[in-house]
């Protein structure tokens, strides 16, 4: 695994603990992640992206974590008489994985460029489709809200990174952006991956809620054990590559989102609960993903 992603992590987490920062410095960064860096990273990648019946795998996968996710939030959850938002947090949380900023760095140190496009795929045509429709319904639904479609669809047109892919598949046929353009997005792009592990690292805190163990074992071994294994049984009667096979089960085995904890803390979706998930998830999946990079590829 790229030891910049380590690095970056591992000073965010002594920032959070050693130095005094902005209040607004996490969400200054998540805007720029989210407004900027991604869409440029989208607009160089998708037009060399190619688009077939196999794309469908990984898009697949993704769907298959989230709808597990939520099955097993809700059937736990009864079971152990969690509340509606602790449901909601764990469907949300657990379902939808890292599979951008922490997803695209692992996949390209892993399997290259190729490896880079289907992780691209798995992510905008699925985690990010994920998000800004089912994501939104679990949280209305948990918060006391109830969703509309017109509310749905102006969430999802309004994103940047949504708009970026759009644009993307619009110049796909012109081979992409000009030159000059493509080297300054790509270039911008960049500054993705060590930025969102950066403010990752500033988010984690090591102090998990004692009230919340179940729901927070629950999140943490279902995205990072259960879900992967899952789908690698998906993929691996899908027929296809072995690359897709390979990075679909990668992707489904990162990290929760980090858009997805930040949307279930603006709605009030027990915050605590959704940091914790998220931050013990990003740093045992540093141990699982090697793990199931050496299973894979053995």
């Amino acid at each position: 695994m790229n030891p910049l992603l380590i690095i970056c992590l591992v000073m965010g987490i002594a920032a959070r603990r050693y130095l005094t920062f902005p209040e607004q410095l996490i969400p200054s960064i998540n805007w720029w992640l989210i407004t900027i860096a991604l869409p440029c990273l989208i607009l160089t990648l998708i037009p060399h992206t190619t688009f077939n019946r196999e794309s469908l795998i990984p898009v697949a996968g993704m769907w298959c974590v989230c709808l597990g996710a939520l099955g097993v939030a809700v059937i736990v959850g009864r079971l152990l008489g969690w509340s509606r938002s602790v449901i909601g947090v764990v469907a949300l949380v657990a379902g939808i994985g890292n599979t951008s900023f922490m997803g695209f760095p692992i996949v390209q140190s892993y399997y290259g460029a190729a490896g880079l496009q289907v992780a691209v795929i798995a992510d905008q045509v699925g985690s990010f489709i994920i998000l800004s429709t089912l994501g939104v319904v679990v949280i209305a639904l948990c918060s006391g809200q109830t969703p509309t479609f017109k509310m749905i669809i102006k969430k999802v047109i309004t994103f940047p990174p949504f708009i970026a892919l759009c644009l993307s598949l619009a110049i796909k046929p012109l081979g992409g952006l000009p030159a000059f353009l493509e080297t300054s997005f790509s270039q911008i792009g960049a500054t993705l991956s060590p930025l969102a592990l950066f403010c990752v690292g500033l988010q984690i805190s090591l102090r998990p809620p004692r009230e919340s163990l179940s729901p927070l074992l629950t999140g943490i071994v279902w995205k990072l054990i259960a879900a992967p294994v899952i789908v690698w049984a998906m993929v691996s009667l899908s027929g296809a590559s072995a690359l897709t096979q390979q990075v679909t089960v990668i992707e489904a085995a990162m990290a929760p989102m980090i858009a997805a904890a930040i949307m279930a803390q603006r709605a009030g979706l027990q915050p605590i609960l959704a940091n914790a998930i998220q931050g013990y998830a990003i740093l045992f999946s540093f141990i699982t993903i090697p793990i199931w990079h050496l299973f894979l590829t053995s």
